[in-house]
Parts: C-alpha cells; structure tokens; sequence
C-alpha cells in the first residue's frame, strides 16, 4: 500500500510540473533563427554584454571556401545588431569591446593598404565601427 501511494504522489508531481512549450524560447534563440542557419557557435565577451554568433559553411562545389557568417548580439536590447559574411575568414573575440577578423581576400590589390583592410579589420561592438587598426 505504501508503495501503490508512493507511485501515486510521484505520479502527480511528474504530471503538475511545467512542460516548456516551444514559445518559450529565449530572445537569443529567437534571433538565431531570424538571421542563421542551423548550427551556430556562440562566444560572449568577457563582461557577458555581446555574444558573437559563429556560423562556417564547409566549402561545396558552388562555392569553394569556406563561408563564414557572423552577427553580434546586444544581451541588453536582446537584438542581432550587425551581421557580415565574409570568405575565407575567422572571427573571435579581440578583448571586450573588439572583434578581430582575419580573411584572406580573392583578389589582390596592387594598393598594400587596401589589401590589408581586407585582411585584418576590428569591429567595435558598442558602436559597430570598423577599424584596420585599434586605437590607443
């Protein structure tokens, strides 16, 4: 009889819990699936205010590099503030308030200056200004 209760009371317990439904899905999720594709890294900076969103489409016939698509998330207006793709490229946090962008451009210019803005750029998160190089 004790276990018959038992089985009964856990029973009601396993039934009164919260089911998630799929519109409680959080803001971040949501903003995901407006912008990216399936399968996405996420890296917050160090002061948890921006999440840099990853997404690299292995190389195919059609396109014969690897695709990097990249977007910064604002945690505090729980918004996708600035997206980019770019070929042949990696992005990661620089410090804070930077992302670095390293790519390898297709064509190259004869202009040195140009190409390395090509190459290396920062972003600024807070005021979404590219940069070649960062202040001091």
């Amino acid at each position: 009889m004790k276990i018959l209760n038992l089985i009964v009371i856990l029973l009601l317990v396993i039934g009164c819990q919260t089911v998630k439904k799929a519109t409680d899905i959080s803001p971040l999720d949501k903003a995901i699936a407006q912008h990216f594709d399936a399968n996405v890294d996420t890296v917050t900076n160090t002061s948890g205010t921006f999440i840099l969103i990853l997404q690299t489409q292995e190389p195919t016939m059609q396109v014969p590099v690897n695709a990097l698509k990249f977007g910064i998330y604002d945690i505090k207006k729980e918004a996708i503030v600035y997206t980019e793709q770019k070929y042949n490229a990696r992005a990661s946090w620089y410090n804070d308030e930077y992302i670095s962008i390293k790519s390898r451009p297709g064509v190259k210019s004869t202009d040195d200056a140009i190409n390395s803005a090509m190459e290396h750029c920062y972003i600024n998160v807070k005021t979404l200004v590219k940069l070649t190089k960062l202040p001091n």
